[in-house]
């Protein structure tokens, strides 16, 4: 407990409330729906719930493979909406829309930001590995493009982001936009990003950390996403890594003081701003990984995290120019 003395209490309670347990006895699909009420759990105890807002509705959307689930939060009835595509986090191998952190999450930014929220039930591994994920959030972008008479929404005022893995998720899409010559995302709002499976930068990163390390959690993560560990240089895998960054849309990148993922994430911003880009990395002091979408009940500033992805998504949709000129900046 001493080595954790500097933390917020409200942090240090969230930590000691949560002892580490050995679950390797169950399934894969065991284990997802044991962390999947954990967390529930720990919301219930540390999180505020989402406001009402207008409309949620599921809609089915066209994937390889199948159709894949696209929940809809939508603030106002009537007229176009930007949009904004979520992709919750987990690992790769879990997580789901159901959850009551991301229900929340959803809600919130929906009801604050005037957006439609969009939050997509990608297929998870390692049943379904890389590039699962990321074929499934290309093909929701697509569908939001294609249906946006239908569904209300500005096919031209659609931005992407997520968190941890959902955040490289998000980031591998804005490369393959790009990449495919196709209209660029409104903004990227990327946190707590997990952008080099390599784990080099993590590694590195992990030795001073105050909380319990995330390495083994990050590890286990990347053993189920890859099938081939060589796949961690390739730059869908690892947005970091990606010889170019130029042409990718205005990026705001969140980071934890206490995440090994905080340097990686600041140098992908570092890197989008010197290839020509809009870019901001923000780390906030005390946080770990995660504690600001579980904590918004007992510690002020994961509200303040969530107040200012408010912001940031308010300002890509509602004011592109304070944007730009607060991106500019610095």
């Amino acid at each position: 407990m001493r080595a954790f003395m500097s933390l917020d209490p409200e942090v240090l309670d969230f930590l000691l409330s949560n002892p580490a347990g050995d679950i390797g006895h169950l399934d894969t699909v065991r284990q997802r729906r044991y962390k999947q009420l954990m967390i529930d759990l720990n919301f219930l105890r540390f999180g505020l719930p989402g406001p009402e807002v207008h409309e949620i509705a599921d809609h089915a959307v066209p994937a390889p493979g199948g159709h894949r689930t696209a929940r809809l939060y939508r603030p106002r009835a009537g007229g176009r909406l930007p949009a904004h595509l979520y992709l919750h986090g987990g690992g790769w191998w879990q997580g789901s829309i159901d959850d009551l952190v991301n229900d929340a999450l959803c809600r919130r930014r929906c009801a604050e930001a005037g957006v439609v929220v969009v939050s997509l039930e990608y297929r998870l591994a390692p049943e379904h590995p890389f590039p699962a994920a990321l074929e499934d959030a290309h093909a929701a972008l697509r569908w939001l493009r294609a249906e946006a008479d239908g569904l209300g929404i500005d096919p031209a005022g659609i931005s992407v982001g997520g968190s941890s893995a959902g955040a490289n998720v998000a980031a591998a899409l804005a490369l393959q936009v790009r990449d495919c010559g196709e209209p660029a995302p409104a903004m990227q709002l990327l946190e707590v990003p997990f952008l080099d499976l390599t784990l080099e930068s993590a590694r590195a990163a992990a030795t001073a950390q105050e909380a319990p390390s995330l390495l083994p959690d990050l590890v286990s993560a990347v053993e189920f996403y890859l099938r081939d560990p060589g796949l961690a240089r390739d730059p869908y895998v690892s947005p970091a890594l990606a010889p170019s960054l130029a042409g990718l849309p205005p990026t705001v990148v969140l980071t934890a003081e206490h995440d090994p993922l905080h340097a990686e994430g600041e140098r992908y911003a570092e890197r989008v701003t010197a290839d020509g880009g809009l870019a901001t990395a923000v780390r906030y002091p005390g946080a770990l990984h995660g504690t600001s979408l579980l904590l918004t009940r007992t510690w002020a500033p994961a509200r303040d995290w969530q107040d200012a992805a408010i912001d940031w998504l308010r300002m890509a949709h509602w004011d592109p120019g304070a944007l730009r000129l607060t991106l500019e900046g610095g």
